[in-house]
């Protein structure tokens, strides 16, 4: 296959090129506005008790138990709002009229009759609204902008705040990060391209290779945003890996292309070669990617299948650009590739004396670099056993947003009624005693501090909130709730609410996690026996992407739960590891340490299929990719890195966590744990059955 790409690429490259362009004009016509599709993160599952008990009251009432959105509205001068004067009074009765024609707002009690809306020092008011949507994170934020651009006034000072407010506000943060983190990432990128690439046209290819895979995966978002609710946050997570394995795949490429230019000239064997090696291993590497990343698919929350789904796109469109467009432009440009050259130096692809040398020293005290290192690992990781989870709350709104100020506000003078309230609906035959009787149960629970009367508010449906004496993701809140659910009786019990979402969450993750793993771990024993040929080295692989993983959790919990460097990356908090970024990196970390396994991998079995010993297959191996993996590491450590200077907490452990990912794994593990395992395993490495051999032999990709 590879052979008959690497023809017709030097055959018509023009015309391939060509093709390309246009993708490209297609997909970016077509997929420019995506994120006008797209809705905001997304991290619930729709069939958690949770989310069913918010759609019976919504069915029962047309809107939700608990507030969704506050407004509050305060003198602008500060001190006490006079509410004897019917100028003012007239001004909060239109505000909350304004309140109630939003969009998706369903009730706002009048602020007058109803007891607990006007601040103890009269110096606010508040107007709750529940919204007529259980999609808060999404719709909530529509509501939002129909509400700030409704809700206004010139002679009071109004805010905003509540769940959908710091929804919306987290969701047009995501959208100028995006953007500034390109700004960022793409002139840094640049540079480091142009002093490893050693020219101005060479150094082009990787963010040609980049933008084509971004096009094409925001055709391919903006497709499945029309058959499925698609998340904002992948567009984030595939402008990163698209860039990261574009620099991957170019930094394979063209420094193969021009080892074997310098041995054949530029000629169709040399051509032939640099495609059936360098295009051998960037498409395993993008089939792995694509098979880690597309196992999040499985997962309910949109926030993950949607991150999987673009993450799969990018992994296949990242391989299928490298093997065909990448060759392509190779040759058509011929020795044109090394115009405006800046400097001189020795090749990537040319093998690293110092890689070599290191390479053979760790082989000669295997057992000692293999258990110091995995020690090493495991004690990064130790920390990571007494970690403290958070999810989507109001600790997640960046200060300086509006609703930050807002919401500290709320809670000094309101307590938690209005912002974190939980919301019980009991459905069946229940009579009004029994009622009565689970008010006054879930009054006594441990950490409620008050529970209003059921109230009946359809056919065998009663609902009431109730306010927990601790911030909602706190671990007394979420025993209150735990106690809650535990209470027997007539009907149904179900509670709904920021605290019970996030217990939900949880065990939503947790639930679906196993076959999530058992999917990933599948996928990439298949695609690398299918480049290897051994079943040792597949089991090799996962042991030292589970290193590298638990080493980069571990970090993430010293940095951000435990306040380590924090200062430096201007981390406010909240100081715990968010719950739905585990999966998201487990995935993404196992695919990218999967991504490097395979380009080192595919070049030691490249040496020895060429008639090298074990060792010496794993020192050159080393030694020849040693400075390629180097570099594209520190790459795409920057393209992640420049997503850290996202305000938003999650964002902001996201990428730390990837560029730490990388980095562990081109350095410790590539550099160290790599010879020693392969030096202590010697010719069984690749070992497999007869009859696994020649199916390998029949179905995986030959050089040539």
């Amino acid at each position: 296959m590879l052979r008959r790409i690497a023809d017709l690429t030097w055959r018509r490259p023009r015309s391939i090129l060509l093709g390309a362009l246009l993708f490209a004009a297609v997909a970016g016509f077509f997929g420019h506005d995506v994120e006008h599709h797209l809705k905001a993160a997304g991290f619930t599952d729709p069939d958690s008790e949770s989310e069913r008990a918010a759609e019976i009251v919504h069915d029962a009432l047309g809107h939700g138990a608990e507030p969704g959105l506050v407004v509050l509205i305060r003198s602008r001068e500060g001190g006490a709002l006079d509410l004897a004067d019917p100028v003012v009074r007239d001004e909060v009765e239109r505000l909350a009229e304004a309140l109630r024609g939003s969009r998706y707002v369903g009730n706002v009690p009048d602020p007058f009759e109803t007891p607990g809306l006007v601040a103890g020092d009269r110096a606010s008011v508040v107007l709750p609204a529940q919204l007529s949507t259980t999609d808060l994170e999404d719709e909530g934020g529509l509501a939002d902008e129909s509400v700030r651009e409704r809700v206004r006034s010139d002679l009071l000072d109004v805010g905003y705040a509540g769940f959908a407010p710091g929804f919306n506000e987290v969701n047009d943060q995501t959208r100028k990060d995006l953007t500034r983190a390109e700004l960022i990432a793409f002139p840094l990128l640049a540079i480091l391209l142009l002093v490893v690439f050693r020219s101005v046209v060479a150094a082009m290819v990787p963010l040609l290779l980049g933008v084509l895979s971004i096009l094409g995966t925001l055709l391919a978002l903006r497709i499945m945003a029309a058959l499925v609710d698609t998340s904002l946050f992948a567009l984030n997570i595939a402008t990163a890996l698209s860039l990261g394995l574009a620099v991957d795949y170019a930094l394979l490429l063209v420094p193969r292309h021009r080892e074997e230019v310098q041995v054949h000239g530029h000629t169709l064997e040399a051509h032939r070669r640099a495609v059936a090696t360098a295009g051998r291993a960037s498409l395993f590497s993008g089939l792995t990617v694509a098979a880690a990343m597309s196992a999040l698919m499985l997962m309910p929350q949109r926030f993950l299948y949607s991150i999987g789904a673009a993450g799969a796109v990018v992994g296949v469109l990242s391989a299928v650009m490298a093997v065909v467009v990448v060759p392509a432009l190779l040759a058509a440009l011929g020795p044109r590739i090394d115009l405006w050259s800046v400097r001189r130096g020795p090749a990537l692809a040319g093998t690293s004396d110092r890689w070599f040398r290191l390479a053979h020293a760790v082989m000669r005290r295997p057992v000692l670099f293999a258990v110091g290192t995995t020690v090493l690992l495991l004690a990064l990781a130790a920390p990571l056993l007494a970690t403290t989870l958070t999810g989507p709350s109001a600790q997640a709104v960046p200060p300086g947003q509006q609703s930050y100020e807002v919401n500290r506000y709320l809670e000094d003078h309101y307590g938690r009624a209005f912002t974190e309230a939980a919301s019980l609906v009991v459905t069946g035959e229940v009579s009004d005693d029994a009622l009565a009787s689970y008010a006054r149960r879930i009054g006594d629970v441990p950490g409620v501090e008050a529970v209003q009367p059921f109230a009946r508010v359809g056919a065998d449906v009663a609902s009431t909130t109730a306010v927990l004496d601790a911030p909602a993701l706190d671990g007394r809140a979420q025993d209150a709730i735990e106690g809650v659910r535990g209470i027997d009786g007539p009907g149904e019990l179900l509670v709904s609410g920021n605290t019970a979402r996030f217990m939900d969450e949880k065990s939503s993750l947790l639930g679906h996690a196993p076959l999530v793993v058992a999917l990933i771990v599948a996928l990439i024993v298949v695609l690398i026996f299918l480049l290897t040929g051994s079943v040792l080295l597949p089991l090799k692989t996962l042991l030292m992407n589970a290193l590298t993983l638990a080493a980069v959790l571990g970090i993430l919990v010293i940095v951000f739960e435990r306040k380590v460097g924090t200062q430096l990356l201007d981390y406010p908090g909240p100081y715990a590891v968010e719950v739905t970024s585990l999966v998201f990196l487990f995935a993404v970390t196992f695919a990218l340490a999967t991504d490097y396994a395979v380009l080192v991998m595919a070049r030691i079995k490249e040496l020895h299929d060429d008639g090298l010993p074990n060792e010496e297959a794993v020192a050159q191996g080393v030694a020849r990719t040693g400075r390629i993996i180097s570099a594209a590491a520190v790459m795409i450590a920057v393209v992640f890195l420049a997503f850290a200077v996202s305000p938003v907490f999650f964002m902001k452990q996201i990428a730390v966590a990837m560029a730490l990912g990388v980095l562990i794994d081109a350095t410790i593990v590539r550099a160290l744990l790599v010879p020693a395992l392969m030096r202590l395993l010697g010719e069984a490495n690749w070992w497999a059955p007869g009859p696994l051999r020649r199916l390998q032999r029949r179905i995986g990709i030959r050089d040539v």
